[in-house]
């Protein structure tokens, strides 16, 4: 619950684990919709009406399309598909980052230093790229933003707070920053550039993030 932060995310997840054999579940599919619900703020409001809408969509016939059909149901738009915007939040917005750690993770994310793979453990740490040290004090807050995240161990963290970006990322393999969709065009590694940086680093998530829905929804309409 350090991610999710509505326990009624679970709800339709133990639903269908409950109601199905192993062989039935589509395990994938459970777990492409519970990233789009958490991207899309399901629950966030009236969660009890929507939870009892959800929960009717699990004793469907093909209930991961009637999910869907829910959660598309919510929002002003057709496509359920992350959109560069949805990157744009605070280190706050809990479903800005669960997006950001999915879309590494469908990368490959790898860590930085040691190029280990990396999980999800009590040893991750949220790292700053760009180091929240080297802006100015005015502009410090616009460095906490969850396109300024990438996942490493926290004794690193320490270590490189006070370095500039454009001196320890070239020293990084490319390999190992396209892992974690981190741009690898060197002129915008610099703190002066960081509006540019975040927007391509938010293409990059975006890309990265539906690359994981459709693989997790083949064939579904998103």
């Amino acid at each position: 619950m350090d991610i999710l932060w509505s326990g009624a995310f679970l709800v339709p997840i133990i639903a269908l684990l409950g109601t199905t054999r192993p062989q039935e579940r589509d395990t994938s599919g459970m777990l492409g919709w519970l990233a789009l619900a958490a991207l899309r703020h399901r629950y966030s409001k009236s969660s009890e009406s929507t939870l009892d809408q959800d929960l009717a969509a699990c004793r469907r016939s093909d209930p991961i399309a009637a999910l869907l059909t829910n959660l598309r149901n919510q929002g002003r738009s057709n496509s359920l598909l992350a959109k560069q915007v949805d990157f744009t939040g605070s280190l706050s917005d809990k479903s800005g980052l669960l997006a950001t750690y999915i879309a590494c993770r469908q990368a490959g994310m790898r860590h930085l230093w040691t190029g280990q793979r990396i999980v999800l453990v009590d040893s991750i740490d949220r790292h700053h790229i760009l180091p929240r040290r080297q802006f100015s004090e005015k502009t410090r807050t616009s460095s906490d933003v969850v396109a300024n995240i990438a996942f490493i161990k926290d004794e690193v963290n320490n270590a490189i707070s006070n370095t500039g970006p454009e001196i320890y990322l070239p020293k990084i393999d490319n390999k190992l920053l396209k892992s974690q969709a981190i741009p690898l065009n060197p002129s915008l590694w610099r703190i002066d550039h960081a509006d540019e940086f975040f927007a391509a680093r938010r293409k990059l998530l975006a890309a990265s993030f539906n690359e994981f829905v459709r693989d997790a929804l083949p064939g579904r309409r998103l």
